[in-house]
């Protein structure tokens, strides 16, 4: 999965909405001072971030505050209807080397995770993160979501392959509510070989319980 650091030589250059972050090797040099601007005037357009320091979601109006360190230091604040808004947060979630600023993005999405832009995105972050907590906070903002083939093939990924026997718990819980024969199959396999006890008793319970019904 590929990490991006703020410090490093690279930085991002954002050509639009449509063709996404392109890598460039040189970074111009940083200028004082700092700006607050709307998204909805901003152009990100050939405009270089070497990082972000906080995504603020405000519970209040729906907004998001997200402050970039680029030429200067600038802070975008808009609806998560924005595509510019929308585009920095995936892409935090997605490539972002700071754990906290992907779970302060998860927090910032999660009132739209029903978005299937943003539901990909918590999919990806559940499935891929490597820090155990933000995969967790990002299982738990999908939790109860319309469930689709998607957000199935995500839990069971996660059920089958995470490092974490708590995530695997988790994952457990969800799945036991679609259960299907797949969901069926894949709990048998884990309760006689999963390296956590714990799990594998987890699995079995679930599989009687789903048996009985």
């Amino acid at each position: 999965m590929p990490a991006f650091s703020a410090a490093g030589a690279l930085t991002l250059l954002l050509f639009g909405f449509g063709l996404g972050w392109e890598l460039r090797s040189r970074a111009r040099p940083a200028q004082p001072g700092s700006s607050n601007i709307a998204a909805s005037s901003f152009g990100l357009e050939n405009f270089r971030i070497n990082g972000i320091s906080r995504v603020a979601p405000d519970p209040q109006t729906g907004e998001v505050r997200i402050t970039l360190d680029a030429e200067r230091r600038v802070t975008l604040q808009g609806s998560l209807d924005d595509p510019r808004i929308q585009q920095v947060l995936v892409y935090a979630v997605k490539s972002y080397d700071n754990a906290g600023i992907r779970r302060d993005t998860l927090d910032a999405l999660r009132p739209r995770a029903s978005n299937p832009y943003f539901r990909q995105a918590l999919l990806y972050a559940m499935r891929q993160d490597r820090n155990p907590g933000v995969r967790l906070e990002a299982l738990d903002a999908v939790r109860g979501l319309e469930w689709d083939p998607d957000t199935r093939r995500a839990f069971l990924d996660l059920l089958e392959h995470d490092a974490n026997p708590g995530l695997r718990i988790a994952a457990i819980d969800e799945l036991v509510k679609h259960a299907d024969q797949e969901v069926l199959a894949a709990l048998g396999q884990l309760a006689a070989k999963d390296s956590s006890r714990f799990v594998r008793l987890k699995c079995a319970t679930a599989i009687r319980d789903i048996e009985a019904k």
